[in-house]
C-alpha cells in the first residue's frame, strides 16, 4: 500500500505540475483561461485532498467549503468553524529576535503556559473542524516540557500538527537510559518543524537574535534530521525560516545551499515591521511622540530594516518609508489585503483567550475567554462580528475601539 500511495502522490504533483503550466502559459481567450483554471484548480483541490487524506474527514471538507464561500461573501456570521488555528502553549521566549515584539521586550499578555489538562480538553472540543493546528505564538514552543504530549494529543486526534521555533531550549544531549528530545519529537507524530535562522552566518544570525550561537543551532538542526531518518520517520518535515531584511538579504543563495545541504525546504518570508509599536512604551501605552518625532522614528526603523529587493517589502511599508506615517490610509471598511483570518482560522493564547490572528499582541484586542465562554460563543459574539463588518462597511469609533481589524489593512502593520 506505501507503494501505491508514493506513485499516486507522485502522479497527483506531476499533474498537478502541470495544469500549473497550462494556466500561466501566456495568453488564452477568456473562455479558455477559465476552463484553464477550473482544471488547474480541480487537481489542486484532489491533490491536497489525498495528501492530507489523514487528516480529512467528510465533516471537514463540508465545513472548510462552507467556510470558503462564507468567506467569499464576507458574512458576520460565520456557521462553519475555523479549520485552522494558533494555539499557544506559551508566551515566554528564550532569545531577543529584534522585529518581534515578545523578543524586545514589549509587556504585552502575563507570561505563562498553558496546562497540558486544558489544551487536551480545548483540542478534543475543536477536534471535528481542525485540519491543522500550529502550536507556536508569541513564545518559544520547546520551552514547555509537555509540548510533545500536547502534539501527540493532537496528531492523534486526526489533526495536522506544526510548530516553529528558535531551538534555544533544545537539547542534544540526554540522560542515560532517557529518550532524547529529538525522538521525543519524532514520536510525537508532529508533521513539520520550522526553525528560525534568518541567517547563514553568525554575523547575520546573531545581528536578529544577539547573543546566539548559529552553529550550534545548525547542529541541532543535523541532530533532528539524522535522528528521524535513523528512526525511519518521514516526519518532522523540517523548514529553515529566513525573514528577509536589509542585514541578511545578501545571504539568501548561501542560506539555500545551507538547507539543501541538510536537506531542508528553505523558507523565505516577508518581515513584519511591526511598526504599530514605535509610538507605545514597553506597556503598550502611548508614548504621545510629536508627528516629526514618530515620523522619523518610523523612518528610521524601516530604513535599518527593510530589505532593498522589493520583492521582500509590503507594499505599504515603501510608502511608508518615505512618508513615516504609520497609518497612511483609512482601513475602517475596506482592506488592502484580502485577510481570511477572521473566516478561516483562529488564535487562542496560552491564558485561553481568543483573538483574531497571529498579529495580535494586546490583550485589548482579546474576544473572550474560551475556557469560560466555550469557543462557538466567542466565534459569532459581539467583537468577531465587528471583525468581520470592519471588510464591507464601516464600524463607528466606539465599535471599532479595541477590535484589532477594525482599522488594520488586512496585514497588520
Amino acid at each position: 500500500m506505501t507503494a501505491i500511495s508514493t506513485h499516486v502522490e507522485r502522479s497527483l504533483a506531476q499533474t498537478v505540475a502541470v495544469t500549473g503550466r497550462w494556466k500561466a502559459s501566456g495568453a488564452h481567450t477568456l473562455v479558455l483561461d477559465k476552463v484553464l483554471s477550473l482544471v488547474d484548480f480541480t487537481a489542486r483541490g484532489v491533490f491536497h485532498v489525498w495528501r492530507n487524506r489523514r487528516y480529512l474527514t467528510l465533516l471537514k471538507l463540508a465545513n472548510m467549503a462552507l467556510v470558503n464561500i462564507q468567506f467569499k461573501l464576507k458574512t458576520e456570521r460565520v456557521i462553519g468553524r475555523p479549520y485552522s488555528m494558533k494555539i499557544e502553549p506559551t508566551n515566554i521566549c528564550n532569545t531577543q529576535c529584534q522585529l518581534c515584539p515578545t523578543g524586545i521586550g514589549l509587556e504585552g499578555r502575563p507570561k505563562g503556559k498553558m496546562d497540558l489538562g486544558k489544551l487536551k480538553k480545548l483540542i478534543d472540543s475543536l477536534k471535528w473542524h481542525l485540519r491543522d493546528l500550529d502550536l507556536s505564538m508569541w513564545g518559544d514552543p520547546l520551552i514547555v516540557p509537555d509540548i510533545y504530549k500536547m502534539i501527540r494529543h493532537a496528531h492523534d486526534r486526526g489533526i495536522w500538527t506544526y510548530i516553529s521555533s528558535n531551538l534555544h531550549a533544545f537539547k542534544i544531549k540526554t540522560k542515560p537510559g532517557q529518550k532524547s528530545q529529538a525522538e521525543m519529537l519524532v514520536e510525537s507524530g508532529l508533521d513539520t518543524l520550522t526553525c528560525s535562522l534568518h541567517g547563514a552566518s553568525q554575523a547575520t544570525y546573531e545581528h536578529y537574535q544577539p547573543g546566539k550561537d548559529f552553529g550550534d543551532a545548525v547542529e541541532k538542526v543535523r541532530h533532528i534530521i539524522k535522528t528521524r531518518d535513523r528512526m525511519g520517520s518521514k516526519t518532522p518535515m523540517v523548514q529553515l525560516n529566513f525573514v528577509v531584511t536589509r542585514h541578511n538579504e545578501h545571504e539568501r543563495a548561501d542560506f539555500q545551499r545551507l538547507a539543501d545541504e541538510l536537506n531542508c525546504k528553505a523558507i523565505f518570508s516577508t518581515a513584519s515591521m511591526n511598526a504599530r509599536f514605535q509610538n507605545q512604551d514597553k506597556n503598550l501605552q502611548t508614548l504621545g511622540l510629536a508627528d516629526d518625532l514618530l515620523k522619523k522614528k518610523v523612518k528610521t526603523h524601516l530604513q535599518d530594516w527593510l530589505p532593498d529587493d522589493p520583492e521582500f517589502v509590503l507594499e505599504p511599508y515603501k510608502k511608508m518609508k518615505q512618508t513615516g506615517e504609520i497609518a497612511d490610509g483609512d482601513y475602517n471598511g475596506k482592506k488592502l489585503f484580502d485577510c481570511s483570518w477572521p473566516w478561516r482560522q483562529s488564535v487562542i493564547n496560552w491564558d485561553g483567550q481568543v483573538v483574531t490572528c497571529c498579529g495580535s499582541f494586546d490583550p485589548g484586542e482579546d474576544m473572550g475567554d474560551v475556557f469560560e465562554q466555550g469557543f462557538g460563543k466567542i466565534w459569532n459574539g459581539p467583537s468577531y462580528r465587528l471583525a468581520r463588518r470592519s471588510f464591507k462597511k464601516r464600524l463607528t469609533d466606539e465599535q471599532a475601539k479595541e477590535n484589532a481589524c477594525a482599522n488594520c489593512p488586512g496585514f497588520m502593520l
